[in-house]
């Protein structure tokens, strides 16, 4: 073989490796740059979205309904009742597993074009856009339903507060704490309903 065969099946070969080992950095690129992006957008525990691409996208919606006030936004916080039973007496992987079945549930019972995340602990944050007069209630009633059947030895279910954009306002972060104080109502009426019920038993048992 002549010297500038040689010589030119080298470079061929450096060539060859040069392009092996670009491909090799590109998919690696590629492959962390998709592991960041669903670290940025998805809780790692539940898979569900976390609460920045939530808060995203109700500013953006919010946006939208300035624009053309012909629908509402509803914003729905969600906290589980009784969550701290399980950690206390089944620890905390039993826990998590919880707040995995309960993402599920989450995501499966609310419709494909509403953004559900995990806000933190065992609280969850939804938005939904309906018309002016969509009832979400059978949503919730549902949601509820399945909670409360899938953890009934543990008397897990849910409390939540609704706001609705505009009537309620159009900024993200208030419409979140009016929901947020509209389900700590909602738990605080139940732990008095709750209350009352067990001293009415306790009476009728001579307690």
């Amino acid at each position: 073989m002549m010297k500038s065969e040689i010589k030119l099946k080298l470079i061929f070969n450096f060539l060859e490796e040069l392009t092996r080992k670009y491909n090799e950095t590109f998919e690696l690129k590629e492959k962390l740059m998709k592991e960041l992006k669903e670290k940025a957008m998805y809780d790692p525990l539940t898979g569900i979205y976390n609460r920045y691409v939530l808060i995203d996208f109700l500013e953006k919606e919010l946006e939208r309904l300035k624009r053309a006030q012909n629908w509402k936004v509803y914003v729905i916080f969600i906290d589980l009742d009784n969550f701290k039973v399980i950690n206390d007496i089944l620890g905390h992987k039993k826990g998590d597993e919880t707040l995995k079945k309960v993402a599920e549930i989450l995501k499966n019972n609310f419709r494909k074009y509403d953004i559900v995340s995990r806000f933190g602990g065992d609280e969850f944050v939804a938005v939904l856009i309906g018309n002016n007069n969509e009832d979400i209630d059978p949503i919730l009633n549902r949601i509820r339903s399945k909670i409360e059947s899938s953890f009934s030895d543990f008397g897990i279910s849910i409390s939540y507060g609704v706001a609705v954009a505009p009537d309620e306002g159009i900024n993200a972060y208030e419409l979140i704490q009016i929901a947020d104080d509209k389900m700590y109502e909602m738990k605080r009426k139940k732990k008095e309903e709750n209350a009352q019920k067990e001293a009415q038993e306790n009476h009728l048992n001579g307690k």
